[in-house]
């Protein structure tokens, strides 16, 4: 039975003041968040407590743009420092980070993950291409061998702009385009 109540937001207090940028939903119960100088939180009761999990590898000065949580234990977060673009990982809830993947002059918009294994990530055009990367290992190594999409004038891409439904993939542009592709990554329409 679904009460009016229900139907109403509630702000929560997360315990931290920066600017929350990306949200990851895992299950309704637990979700993992990132946001401004490497802020990374997670809750694992539905958004009542927040347990930070900043530093510990992430670097206080990095602006986190998007998060892709796998589970409760593993997480994979991207960001920016200046003109340069950094992936970060942890598989034990945030106790630890690994930087897993770097970039000159890139900007990771958004990471996606099909299973614990597999996944995509799509950033900014570098050198007049996409940034286009799969994983097959959990987000420990990214590779981008066989994805070649060309840049169109000067688009980019938008934070948080893509969705994958294995072997389909959509990401939308400031370009007013939606790049899609039936064959994970490999041809683009």
């Amino acid at each position: 039975v679904c009460s009016f109540s229900q139907f109403f937001w509630t702000e929560q207090v997360t315990g931290v003041i920066v600017s929350l940028t990306s949200v990851s939903n895992i299950n309704g119960m637990n979700a993992w968040v990132c946001g401004n100088s490497g802020t990374v939180i997670r809750t694992t009761n539905g958004g009542y407590n927040w347990t930070n999990h900043s530093g510990n590898g992430i670097p206080a000065n990095v602006s986190l743009v998007n998060i892709f949580g796998i589970n409760n234990t593993t997480a994979i977060v991207s960001g920016y420092i200046g003109s340069n673009t950094f992936v970060y990982r942890t598989t034990n809830s945030g106790t630890n980070w690994q930087q897993v993947f770097t970039q000159t002059n890139g900007f990771i918009n958004a990471v996606w993950m099909t299973y614990a294994t597999n996944g995509f990530m799509e950033g900014d055009p570098v050198g007049g291409r996409w940034s286009l990367w799969k994983t097959t290992n959990g987000g420990a190594n990214w590779d981008s061998t066989g994805l070649y999409l060309p840049q169109s004038g000067s688009e980019a891409g938008w934070n948080n702009s893509m969705w994958l439904n294995y072997p389909e993939i959509w990401f939308g542009t400031n370009n007013s385009r939606i790049y899609y592709s039936t064959s994970n990554g490999t041809y683009w329409s």
